[in-house]
């Protein structure tokens, strides 16, 4: 019965990149004890979203107590939370998919029938290809396109400011995956400086490899 009032919250993503650091650790508590041993859901793995949750549980505890230092890592911890929590949102949607019954049976409204894909018959991903990065009109402001991929359920993109050939430089652009990979909008990059995107596409096996890098100067 658990599983009724807690999972709905995982079909908006909107809602779930708003919640507060307090609110996601409440959320990630649901959600584990909603999908631990699920008929349906319980081959998703939780592991990442307890250690994410952990890792902020311990940074919230300091700055709650006054320990502004740790406000920087407390954010990177919830992000990670949040992201985990997205991709899981992703997860169960595509198990529910193909049996709409288990929808209803979680709790959970159909709000979307897609003609029915065999796992086994669904394409890998692949790289994300034709990957395009335009400036706007705002300062720090660009918007990334790709070509869209029928496998990939989610696409995620990043940039780094500095030797991108350099892994821990790369930073998510949001905290969870983009549904499509059109007009994805990056503000807040330091104007008059060279920057290098990538993207990838999410499908059921995980992650695509990533794009060719692209560099810029943004404006």
């Amino acid at each position: 019965m658990q599983t009724q009032a807690q999972l709905p919250i995982l079909l908006n993503i909107n809602l779930l990149m708003s919640l507060s650091p307090a609110k996601a650790l409440t959320v990630k508590d649901d959600v584990i004890l909603a999908l631990t041993n699920h008929p349906f859901f319980k081959e998703i793995s939780l592991d990442a979203l307890a250690q994410a949750g952990a890792n902020l549980q311990e940074t919230l505890k300091h700055t709650s107590a006054g320990n502004h230092a740790l406000i920087p890592l407390r954010d990177q911890h919830h992000a990670a939370v949040l992201k985990e929590l997205a991709r899981i949102a992703f997860r169960v949607q595509l198990q529910a998919m193909d049996e709409e019954a288990q929808l209803r049976t979680a709790g959970l409204p159909v709000i979307e029938r897609r003609t029915r894909v065999a796992k086994a018959e669904r394409a890998p991903v692949k790289q994300l290809q034709r990957l395009e990065v335009i400036n706007l009109d705002g300062p720090g402001e660009v918007m990334i396109n790709a070509d869209s991929q029928d496998a990939a359920f989610g696409y995620q993109f990043q940039y780094a400011k500095v030797e991108p050939g350099v892994e821990p430089n790369w930073i998510d652009d949001a905290s969870g995956f983009h549904r499509g990979c059109k007009k994805i909008l990056i503000a807040d990059l330091d104007p008059l400086n060279r920057y290098s995107f990538r993207g990838r596409a999410m499908g059921d096996d995980g992650p695509g490899p990533w794009s060719a890098i692209v560099t810029v100067p943004v404006t």
